[in-house]
Formats: C-alpha cells, sequence, structure tokens
C-alpha cells in the first residue's frame, strides 16, 4: 500500500513539472470576432488535463462561470483555457488530499476533504495575486509611457507610429508595452484602431487605461488634435500618481504596527530586561542595584 502511494506521489509531481515545463499545444480562444483575428491572443491547451476538459467546459457553463473565469486568465495574461484551469485546481485538490493522507497515515475524511478544499482554492489565490501584481506593474509604467505618447504626437508622429517607436526602442519590456504592442498586432491584421484600443481596456479593466482609451477615441471621432488632449491627461495621471503614492506613504505606519508590537518589541524586551532577569534569580533583589 505505501508503495502505491508513493507512486500516485511521484505521477503527481511528474505532472506538475510538466505543466511547469510548458509542454503545451496553441489553439485560438474561441470567443469574440477581434480574438478570432488575432493571433497574438492564443489560449494553450495543458495537455495532462485535457481528457477532462469537456466536462469541465460543461460544468462551467452550467455554473456560468466560464466567461467569469476566461476574463480573470485574461486580464492575469495566462495562456490557459478555463476549462484546463479548472482541471489544474482539481489536481492540487487531489494532491493535498492525498498529501493529508500519507501524513496522517490514516483515512480521515474530515482532514482529507479539508486538504482537499485548500488544495483547490490555491490556483484562485495565485491568480489573484498576479491580476494584482500585473496592474500594479502598469499603474507603475503608465505615467512615463503617456509622457513618451504626449511628446511624440507633439513632434509630428501619429499614435500608431508612436506606439511602434516607443515599444521598438524600450530598454525593458513591462506588461503595458505588451498590450500595446497586441493592439498594434491587431491593427495590422486590419481590426479598427477604436476598437483595438477597446480590446485593449476591456481586457486590463484599469480606470485610467480606459480614459486613456476614451480621450483617444473621442479625439478621432470629433477630429480634434490628440496632442493637447494627451498632455492634459498627463499631467493628471502624474497628479493622481503622487497622490497614490501619498496615500501608500500613510498607510506605511499603520502595516508596520503589527510587526512592531509581535515582533520587534518583544525581542527589545528580551535584550533589554533579560541580562536582569538573569540576575535578580541569581541574586535576588540585593544583586540588581549593584
Amino acid at each position: 500500500m505505501i508503495y502505491i502511494i508513493y507512486i500516485c506521489v511521484l505521477a503527481v509531481f511528474f505532472l506538475v513539472a510538466l505543466f511547469v515545463s510548458s509542454s503545451q499545444q496553441d489553439i485560438p480562444l474561441p470567443s469574440e470576432l477581434e480574438k478570432e483575428i488575432s493571433t497574438a491572443n492564443v489560449r494553450r491547451h495543458i495537455f495532462f488535463v485535457r481528457p477532462f476538459s469537456p466536462l469541465n467546459k460543461l460544468i462551467l457553463n452550467r455554473l456560468y462561470l466560464y466567461n467569469l473565469i476566461d476574463r480573470r486568465l485574461e486580464l492575469a495574461d495566462l495562456k490557459t483555457l478555463p476549462e484546463d484551469f479548472l482541471g489544474l485546481c482539481e489536481i492540487f485538490a487531489l494532491s493535498f488530499s492525498l498529501g493529508a493522507y500519507i501524513f496522517k497515515g490514516s483515512f480521515d475524511f474530515l482532514w482529507v476533504i479539508l486538504s482537499g478544499v485548500i488544495g483547490f482554492i490555491l490556483p484562485f489565490f495565485y491568480l489573484r495575486r498576479r491580476i494584482f501584481r500585473r496592474k500594479a506593474l502598469i499603474l507603475r509604467s503608465f505615467p512615463n509611457v503617456l509622457n513618451l505618447i504626449s511628446l511624440c504626437v507633439g513632434a509630428g508622429l501619429d499614435l500608431i507610429l508612436s506606439l511602434n517607436w516607443i515599444i521598438e526602442r524600450s530598454p525593458v519590456s513591462s506588461p503595458l508595452l505588451d498590450e500595446f504592442a497586441v493592439v498594434l498586432h491587431e491593427i495590422n491584421v486590419g481590426q479598427p484602431r477604436r476598437q483595438a484600443l477597446r480590446n485593449m481596456a476591456k481586457r486590463l479593466d484599469i480606470p485610467e487605461i480606459s480614459s486613456f482609451v476614451r480621450i483617444v477615441v473621442q479625439a478621432e471621432k470629433m477630429g480634434t488634435p490628440i496632442g493637447e488632449a494627451l498632455a492634459m491627461y498627463a499631467e493628471e495621471v502624474r497628479e493622481m500618481r503622487f497622490e497614490r503614492a501619498e496615500r501608500q506613504a500613510l498607510k506605511a505606519p499603520i502595516k508596520m504596527l503589527f510587526p512592531l508590537i509581535f515582533f520587534i518589541l518583544p525581542v527589545v524586551g528580551i535584550i533589554v530586561g533579560g541580562p536582569i532577569l538573569i540576575r535578580f534569580m541569581k541574586t535576588g533583589l540585593s544583586g540588581i542595584g549593584q
């Protein structure tokens, strides 16, 4: 029995290693028309959970969760289908249940079920963390990129040439530049510029990006110069960035309160009061004043 459990554990680790090694097959996402046009937006099957994909897809559609998970995966920039992501959650749940059974040495129903639930929700925590981190990186780089776009447009380039120039000459890559590269790719394959920008705003779901897209679309629709509008919005975005930094600075003392009380102050108390306590235990009250 122990050998069977050991082989099962090795098989689970082997499957996870295969997933990390990204042995995947590219297929286009069959959803909206603009995603079918753009070859940049592709989803990959995780091959070792593919046999369970039809059933998982049926379950997600029945629960009306397919579009929600698909949107979260797109926002996190994970090239995975929702049914495959659910299959990965199921593998984690089985792995944690098996680990709990091995750890306990006996089948405890409550312990095994609780471990399986924890393993099932861990990928969702990772997905949430990845979305938060990606949004933070986009917001951090957006003011600088917007300033460059405003300068390029003011120098005589149009928006598309400005984006192309910034992407080609940027020393480092960032999620925002990757999104702009997807926009340029969609435009190059024949999609209208308005729709490509709106697709980006829909993917990212960030108010600052949505406002930028709205300004560009309105300027194109009304026929007004886009340079002045971008310059004014760049100044507004810089002010918003400073306000965001001030809010984070105000939150810092509150965040430091917990480690200060539970980790730093006890250590200081031990360092300061420890020698006094040891001396009191050895000599009593008469030895403290010496």
